[in-house]
């Protein structure tokens, strides 16, 4: 009798031990990535590129298995499918399934991948290597420059593992308590996504005009938004805005798991407070953060919890039980995230077919993300509210100074799209 081929399996990373537990059909940790084509996807031809695009990204094949001191991947024999976007947005990934799939509606090919598999840096190389293996195959492009020249173990490498230094000191600040929004919730765990496509050189433009970076800008109008909103007593409290950290630009990683950390920046606003005065704040607070002693202190901080030996032993229900309630406690420092994704290229050969990408994340609250193609710059904003203020303050900011705007939304309820946005 033949032995069957044991199944590769792979620890969890030390980020994503947290979303196991904290993961429910509320808030399903889980990113939507997508591309815009200028012609309708063939389906058949995006399982074919999602066959080719597998062999580079083995661990996308795997499933979630709770053993008795830890959650773990588990390579799997489940045959991936290419469906035809019809889900609620950032829907619940099952137990036992894999931990993405790959949906399309019209021109847009869309991927949902669950974070405990991987952060938005591996969820977009996924995306963009599945874009050129599509469009490889659909118009019969050879020779298209290299996208991707690592290697598949080192794909799979547990970054933080390896940068791990238990003699570091871990950061210890203390904070005071956020402001939480707290708006009316859609039923049934809905989500609305509230999406602006503008263009890019003009956002830039208009950031340089105080001195300052795209992301420090767009953070520092987003705690505007959000302060329009607030009442006198709920100014008292500060502003905070989680920002997610792509740790590959720090320390050298070509993994395509969970490697990022997240800085912290708030604002106490008063009357009379002027965007100049937010910027000027952020931006001594993203200098200070974004330093490699800083992030380091972040980072052994995640990786300390594994490395204590006798928390090893801990039977993982108990673990569940301990990370949930750091999870809540952290909760007391966060209004809201916003993560930059960054720049997203393609070979040149292919920019003829593709108009954008955008990117979503699920969320407890309120998130905004974005992210840039060429002169196309997309800000998305998923909440669980029915009011839309916080995204109105903001799209009319950026339309105020004569920036054309955009606008994309779902409907979550019919009244939702009457609603003038701009």
């Amino acid at each position: 009798m033949k032995n069957k081929k044991s199944k590769s399996w792979y620890k969890l990373d030390n980020a994503a031990k947290i979303f196991p537990p904290t993961t429910d059909k509320y808030d399903t940790k889980t990113f939507r990535f997508a591309v815009s084509l200028k012609e309708k996807i063939d389906s058949k031809i995006l399982k074919e590129a999602l066959n080719v695009t597998l062999k580079d990204f083995p661990i996308f094949s795997s499933v979630l298995k709770k053993g008795f001191f830890w959650y773990y991947l588990e390579e799997s024999d489940i045959e991936p499918e290419v469906t035809l976007e019809s889900s609620p947005i950032c829907d619940y990934m099952d137990e036992g399934k894999l931990l993405f799939k790959v949906m399309y509606y019209k021109k847009r090919i869309t991927v949902e991948v669950s974070h405990a598999l991987t952060d938005g840096t591996g969820t977009l190389l996924f995306l963009r290597s599945l874009t050129a293996n599509y469009l490889e195959i659909k118009y019969e492009i050879k020779d298209t420059e290299i996208l991707d020249t690592s290697s598949t173990i080192s794909k799979s490498d547990d970054s933080f593992s390896k940068y791990y230094k238990s003699s570091l000191n871990v950061d210890g600040k203390v904070k005071e308590k956020a402001y939480h929004i707290k708006y009316d919730n859609y039923p049934e765990n809905r989500i609305k996504v509230i999406e602006g496509l503008m263009p890019c050189k003009d956002v830039l433009k208009l950031a340089k005009s105080y001195n300052t970076t795209l992301t420090v800008y767009l953070t520092s109008m987003l705690i505007k938004s959000i302060a329009m909103n607030m009442s006198i007593n709920e100014r008292k409290r500060p502003i905070y805005i989680t920002v997610p950290v792509n740790l590959r630009k720090y320390f050298p990683s070509e993994t395509v798991r969970n490697f990022f950390n997240t800085i912290s920046v708030s604002y106490k606003y008063k009357d009379g407070t002027k965007l100049e005065d937010i910027i000027e704040s952020i931006d001594k607070q993203f200098k200070s953060n974004l330093t490699k002693e800083e992030l380091d202190k972040k980072m052994n901080g995640l990786a300390l919890f594994e490395n204590i030996f006798i928390i090893r032993l801990v039977p993982v229900f108990i673990k569940d039980i301990v990370l949930k309630i750091s999870y809540m406690l952290s909760r007391r420092y966060h209004t809201m995230t916003f993560s930059n994704i960054g720049i997203v290229t393609m070979p040149e050969v292919f920019d003829k077919y593709i108009d954008y990408f955008d990117v979503f994340a699920s969320t407890d609250g309120m998130q905004a993300c974005m992210c840039s193609y060429k002169d196309s710059l997309m800000v998305s904003f998923t909440s669980h509210f029915i009011n839309t203020e916080i995204e109105k303050n903001f799209f009319r900011t950026l339309t105020g100074n004569d920036i054309k705007v955009t606008i994309n939304a779902n409907i979550v309820e019919e009244d939702d799209i009457d609603e003038e946005m701009l």
